[in-house]
């Protein structure tokens, strides 16, 4: 069965890519599904088989063997599982969504078929038993990314976005190559069971393995846009909402966190690239959250919340928390696929308008919307008893536990700025009236075009135009994400999450600890007053002229990201671009061609010198022929 889950989805994007533009939408929606569901369907009967059966040793796949350079396989594991299940599951919901958001579209058959795509790379990268298979599915998923965020290839800023996560993740992939190069190099395998199994044998040198740690940490944190390499992802919302859902918030950013929990025996001697993942996480949740403060793209604050929460992530595996990340992604997967997928309701509503200046009192036209967006962001913001406190405590402790006071109160000071925003963005989206641009002082002349686009902003501050009812096929996949954002953490917290992943790491000493009384009621008072500093602020009678005031929220050092992008520009692009137009206005033309000019003007006298030989007369001849003989002889008498 395991081939089968990552054979069926390629199997139906061929067939929907092929067939896309003779069936009709329905039938292209009723594959691309179904092939989603027989995946998660056969996932589930692993799973029970794997688990069911004590979870004594892991179910394996032989794909195809050329030696120990290739020897490709799948594995079912406690890990493995735990990802293809959100992998599949969180998928199917999307793909489902999708049907209704994107069934207008005229290239409603290309989306499908890329969405099944992404799903046949992400289950291969995360059921492969070896770094190759690994490595072939991180690029196919960079291949998905890309197509899925330019699928808007006329707009210029969806190509633009496009390139950057390409090149971004190219970047990565070059630290995530070379670091399985180095392992191939000392273990001579790429086996995970090979490579591991010599490491538990030891002794290893630690000085490689830190390098080889550092090396795939490129890699991990290109993929899951961590600091520094993280600047593509706000840009990735150029995609449509359902490829923000699956991509970029429920799968495939958390790529690197995988990578690092399933080569966890790595960092478990290699202490200092393990110290790095725990900072680069550290940092990412603190800037993430800090971003996500200052940002009016609604896509956009959901996009630097995962950057804050993969940080989280990251953090706890650096710190050997490994359960503990891979619990927060899970229940992550959930709340924040059901913010992005109520984000498209919300955008569905303001007719493609983004903006949450431009928003107000979606309270009271869409309930559900409402409700399903603030139970996400409850789960995300990590009060109890939504799924968030559950998986966010446990990397907190983690933290405590082992006296990380710096990575500690980063965290923490992140757990308040994350309810700082989303108590902000639920604020000014559902609650109070739309803001209204402020009207230009009397007796300035504005021009027709100006007065028109002023009176269309007051009008549409007012009113937005009209509602959308929203489908079926929106509503109940929103509304199943909701309800496991409320309860995946306590379903899932103690015994079933412990059952499931502690046989992934089997050389490990875990320790589950129930709810730390300190570190919970820290995590909550302090996200409580980041919520109540925000509703200070941005509460209906507020919200408008804290927008139009306080100069945190006007756009600046939060806006700009703190200028990473910029500084990029400068010191890469810039440099870049100027040697790209040397080359092409100077070196090229007058360097290159100029030897390739001259060596053909070096032939044209040349060959002119000797058609000048050839005239055709037979005394001519002679007399050359008859110097050539003087020649010849002169040689040989004086020379030889």
């Amino acid at each position: 069965m395991l081939p089968a889950i990552v054979v069926v989805p390629l199997l139906s994007a061929a067939i929907v890519g092929y067939f896309r533009n003779t069936w009709s939408k329905s039938l292209v929606s009723w594959v691309a599904c179904g092939s989603v569901a027989i995946s998660f369907a056969l996932t589930v009967a692993v799973a029970a088989q794997y688990w069911g059966g004590g979870a004594v040793a892991p179910i394996r796949s032989a794909l195809t063997s050329w030696g120990s350079l290739l020897d490709l396989g799948l594995v079912a594991d406690g890990l493995s599982l735990w990802w293809a299940l959100v992998v599949t599951g969180a998928g199917l919901l999307i793909h489902i969504y999708s049907t209704a958001y994107m069934r207008e579209d005229e290239s409603y058959g290309r989306f499908m078929a890329k969405m099944n795509f992404f799903i046949f790379a992400m289950t291969l990268l995360v059921l492969s038993d070896n770094f190759v298979g690994l490595a072939m599915g991180w690029g196919c998923v960079g291949l998905a990314s890309y197509m899925l965020i330019g699928f808007y290839f006329t707009r210029p800023g969806a190509q633009n976005a496009a390139i950057k996560a390409f090149v971004m993740n190219i970047i990565g992939e070059a630290g995530l190559f070379a670091g399985i190069a180095f392992i191939y190099a000392n273990f001579g395998s790429f086996k995970f069971d090979d490579v591991f199994g010599a490491i538990a044998q030891g002794p290893v040198s630690a000085s490689a393995l830190n390098l080889i740690g550092l090396l795939l940490l490129i890699g991990a944190a290109a993929k899951s846009a961590q600091l520094p390499l993280h600047t593509w992802l706000p840009y990735a919302m150029e995609g449509p909402t359902p490829v923000s859902a699956l991509i970029h918030a429920a799968t495939m950013v958390t790529a690197g966190v995988y990578l690092v929990s399933r080569a966890y025996p790595i960092y478990e001697v290699a202490t200092g690239a393990a110290m790095a993942v725990a900072w680069i996480g550290g940092l990412g949740a603190l800037f993430g959250a800090l971003v996500a403060a200052g940002q009016f793209d609604i896509k956009r604050v959901l996009a630097f919340s995962t950057l804050s929460q993969i940080g989280y992530m990251f953090l706890a595996n650096g710190l050997g928390a490994y359960v503990a990340a891979d619990f927060h992604f899970f229940t992550h997967a959930f709340f924040k696929a059901c913010l992005f997928l109520a984000a498209g309701i919300v955008v569905h509503h303001y007719g493609g308008d983004q903006d949450i200046r431009h928003m107000g009192g979606l309270w009271y036209r869409d309930r559900f919307a409402g409700l399903t967006f603030g139970a996400a962001a409850l789960a995300l913001i990590g009060l109890p008893p939504f799924a968030g406190f559950f998986s966010k405590d446990e990397i907190l402790l983690a933290a405590y536990s082992q006296g990380q006071w710096a990575l500690f109160a980063i965290a923490i000071v992140a757990a308040g700025l994350t309810a700082f925003y989303n108590v902000r963005l639920f604020s000014l989206v559902f609650l109070g009236d739309a803001y209204v641009p402020p009207a230009k002082p009397a007796g300035k002349k504005r021009s027709r075009a100006q007065a028109a686009a002023e009176e269309a902003a007051h009008a549409h501050g007012h009113s937005h135009g009209h509602d959308h009812a929203t489908p079926a096929a929106m509503k109940w996949p929103v509304a199943i994400l909701a309800v496991l954002s409320v309860v995946s953490g306590w379903l899932f917290f103690d015994h079933v999450q412990l059952t499931a992943l502690e046989p992934a790491f089997p050389t490990l000493e875990l320790h589950h600890e129930s709810v730390n009384p300190v570190v919970a009621g820290l995590s909550v008072a302090v996200a409580l007053a980041g919520g109540l500093i925000s509703w200070y602020l941005y509460r209906p009678a507020g919200a408008r002229r804290a927008v139009e005031l306080d100069p945190l929220h006007k756009p600046g050092i939060l806006y700009n990201m703190f200028y990473v992008d910029t500084l990029y520009d400068v010191a890469f692009v810039q440099p870049a671009r100027a040697t790209a137009e040397f080359v092409g206005d100077l070196f090229d033309p007058r360097g290159i061609d100029g030897v390739v000019n001259g060596l053909g003007a070096l032939s044209r006298g040349l060959g002119g010198l000797l058609r000048r030989w050839q005239s055709g007369l037979v005394r001519s001849y002679v007399l050359t022929v008859f110097a050539g003989v003087l020649l010849v002889v002169a040689y040989y008498m004086f020379y030889v």
